[in-house]
């Protein structure tokens, strides 16, 4: 018996299928800090440079003090300002067109999606969602940016190596973010709250201090349950956003897929930063033809690193139940 193509019977081949046009994202997490980074306008641009810096205003001028009427008044060379200084990193990804491919994607009538723009599309997820995870990079890998892990630590006195300060040196206690008391019940006698409430305190001088509070979905929860009764979906600046989020006082409460288990941050977000060269500024290289197949390479690359400059005005909380 006479036989066709198994994949196109009658009907199949007089009848074109209604192709959806709108590509839909499977692949992103919930990337809310980085979110918050670019709303906020702390991705900051520089033209040039060795590394990224900090400056920082770290000590008095001891001679502002009481003095007796005739007393001689100090007059002290103050050496009171800093830097703090962050390494350059590279991040990084490749754009593979098949010469195949574009060739079957050239045709006005069978064109359905346009094959550069998806894979450029496609390119952009990627690399928005690798920046959303180095947002949290601990800072242990050597290639790894310089994430809220390394910069708000569990152990931040014995930390020697963010931005060049030795925090563990007697009188660099203005270079240790907050810890504050770890909460293994958290709806218990109102565990949570209290230890939010001391370390919020604890990070706050004068108007500087916690702007948000970053978490993961199963301590987000917590901190939801724990509202339950007294509950207020208020707008705050995240009202026009996507984004789910409680708030706590005036600030928003968020959950970040690529949080630290276990942790919830209290952060300044107006003194932590990602600073990008302007020539690795989510750049694209021209696609260039490969040697020994049929395709075009282009690469999509980002020269920056996560950068703070008040480490006093960010606290971590340990949360495990």
């Amino acid at each position: 018996m006479a036989s066709g193509h198994a994949s196109f019977t009658s009907a199949i081949t007089r009848t074109l299928q209604d192709h959806g046009v709108k590509i839909f994202d499977a692949v992103s997490t919930n990337n809310a800090l980085f979110y918050l980074l670019k709303k906020a306008g702390n991705i900051k641009i520089s033209a040039g440079g060795r590394t990224f810096t900090h400056p920082l205003y770290y000590q008095k001028n001891s001679s502002f003090k009481t003095y007796g009427a005739l007393d001689a008044i100090d007059t002290p060379v103050v050496d009171d300002y800093t830097r703090a200084e962050y390494p350059i990193k590279v991040a990084a990804g490749s754009l593979v067109l098949s010469t195949v491919e574009i060739a079957k994607n050239a045709g006005s009538k069978t064109k359905l999606l346009d094959y550069g723009e998806e894979v450029r599309h496609g390119a952009e997820i990627s690399m928005e969602e690798l920046m959303g995870d180095q947002s949290f990079a601990s800072g242990a890998a050597v290639n790894d940016f310089d994430g809220i892990p390394h910069l708000v630590s569990s152990t931040p006195s014995t930390q020697t190596d963010v931005g060049g300060i030795d925090a563990s040196a007697s009188g660099n206690e203005y270079w240790q973010n907050i810890v504050g008391d770890a909460v293994t019940a958290f709806n218990t006698s109102s565990a949570g709250i209290k230890s939010m409430n001391k370390a919020e305190l604890d990070a706050t001088f004068g108007r500087r201090g916690p702007t948000c509070v970053v978490t993961t979905k199963a301590v987000y929860r917590l901190y939801e349950l724990s509202m339950t009764s007294n509950i207020r979906y208020t707008k705050t600046d995240l009202g026009d956003t996507h984004f789910k989020h409680l708030a706590y006082g005036a600030i928003p409460v968020i959950f970040d897929d690529n949080c630290t288990t276990d942790v919830l941050y209290m952060l300044d977000l107006s003194t932590l930063w990602l600073q990008i060269l302007s020539r690795g500024n989510f750049r694209v290289t021209p696609f260039q033809p490969s040697h020994n197949q049929l395709s075009e390479t282009a690469l999509m690359y980002v020269l920056g690193n996560f950068t703070c400059g008040s480490r006093r005005t960010q606290a971590y909380i340990s949360v495990t139940g």
